[in-house]
């Protein structure tokens, strides 16, 4: 009776263990979806042109002030707002041109910065930078020929999202 039990046991956390591992794959649909969107951005250059949230949070919680906003493009930093960003693929880093307005850390006109695409479990993904050039991880939601749109996770629980556009 006891190795009845235990093979039970055993065959219950094989198909338990099992079950974990499958929710580790990664969907072919979100292996493609990140092949096609490095061929999308190689080469181009892109700015930011939009910046919002799906649910109204309060952007700036250190104001003194409780806003509850979903337009979030007044909260975007000058520096940021005239960047131009390409992307290159040979050597997995954006290459980011400083125009009129420059961050105060960083006095070169051009500098370089690493990023990366993939997907995971959780879907396609763009190891990009936040608003000070350090690394931050976006997920991609959709792009084309002229744009890109991706977001991150904002504690509260809505997603904050970025809109870029190709610059002729």
């Amino acid at each position: 009776m006891k190795i009845v039990t235990y093979l039970a046991v055993a065959l219950i956390a094989t198909g338990i263990l099992s079950s974990c591992k499958k929710g580790d794959d990664v969907s072919a649909e979100d292996k493609q979806k990140a092949e096609d969107f490095k061929a999308n951005i190689s080469a181009k250059q892109f700015r930011l042109v939009n910046y919002w949230s799906d649910k109204a949070i309060d952007y700036d919680e250190e104001d003194g002030e409780i806003k509850q906003e979903t337009d979030l493009w007044p909260y975007v930093s000058n520096w940021i707002k005239d960047d131009l960003n390409v992307f290159d693929l040979n050597t997995n880093k954006v290459t980011i041109t400083q125009n009129t307005h420059k961050y105060a850390n960083i006095a070169d006109e051009t500098f370089t910065r690493d990023f990366s695409v993939g997907a995971d479990k959780n879907g396609a993904y763009l190891n990009f930078v936040n608003y000070q050039y350090e690394p931050l991880q976006y997920r991609i939601v959709e792009f084309n020929a002229n744009e890109f749109t991706v977001y991150v996770d904002w504690h509260s629980g809505a997603k904050v999202f970025s809109k870029f556009q190709v610059v002729q």
